[in-house]
């Protein structure tokens, strides 16, 4: 299993220097635009990036770093290493919240061994809320333990989603009504707040139809260290596409409802 202490602590340390390049242009009118897949960016993103990718090169120098921003190479720089450990890096997740000013964005410091991930910092500076766990360490929030808080039915659930855009676009349509239907309780909480709130036990279920490994490979460890469920929309270890978050016991039922719907990427 290995000692993941250090690299916690590094993580913590990266996300925090992170979040705090990225708070200083938080409700300043940062310069954005537009990326090729319609997604913004904001200088705040390159900034807070090019900031953890120093450190990084700094402390583990025979390591990899994947960034949103300026994509996979090695931690120097220049081509990545084949089969070295890889820091994931998402300098500011949720960046339409932090264009408009909306609180919920954090900065994600993840480390992947393998086709595993094995530390996550998650940083939320305007919400005041840090989030770190290392496989065999537990989880936390602010530094205190987090649990996921188990229930046995849908009808008992608080339901997290992003956008019903998503959904559509993705074909998911009758999946969410099914979803939301049967649910108690359902709120719109994309990005990595929807997640860590089912680790944190405040909800119990989140779906989101896309991602990539920046979005996800910081929250995996904590969800998975607070007793919960990440994997793919098809029940299996998460590679790409959509993200099914829970707290375990409602995960092979909402697997279930995916594949009921008919859902692209649901199990068959």
């Amino acid at each position: 299993m290995g000692d993941w202490s250090r690299e916690l602590e590094f993580a913590r340390d990266a996300a925090a220097l992170g979040a705090r390049v990225a708070h200083a242009h938080f409700r300043r009118a940062p310069e954005t635009r537009r990326k090729a897949d319609g997604t913004w960016v904001t200088e705040a993103d390159w900034k807070a990036e090019a900031q953890i990718r120093l450190r990084i090169a700094r402390a583990f120098p025979e390591h990899n770093v994947l960034g949103e921003e300026e994509g996979l190479t090695a931690a120097g720089g220049g081509p990545a290493v084949d089969g070295a450990p890889t820091w994931v890096v998402d300098p500011i997740d949720g960046t339409s919240n932090f264009v408009a000013g909306i609180p919920v964005w954090a900065t994600l410091v993840g480390l992947r061994v393998g086709d595993d991930s094995v530390v996550g910092a998650c940083h939320a500076p305007a919400l005041g809320e840090v989030y770190d766990a290392a496989t065999g360490l537990g989880a936390r929030m602010n530094d205190e333990p987090v649990r996921v808080a188990p229930v046995d039915r849908l009808g008992d659930a608080m339901v997290l989603t992003s956008g019903p855009e998503s959904f559509f676009d993705a074909g998911l349509t009758p999946f969410l009504n099914e979803l939301l239907a049967r649910c108690d309780r359902s709120r719109g909480f994309g990005d990595f707040w929807g997640h860590v709130l089912v680790a944190r036990g405040a909800a119990h279920v989140m779906v989101e139809p896309s991602l990539s490994l920046w979005d996800v490979c910081a929250l995996e460890p904590i969800v998975a260290e607070a007793g919960g469920r990440v994997t793919g929309l098809d029940g299996r270890p998460w590679s790409s596409g959509g993200a099914l978050t829970t707290c375990g016991t409602l995960h092979d039922a909402v697997v279930a409802l995916l594949a009921d719907a008919g859902a692209p990427g649901g199990a068959r």
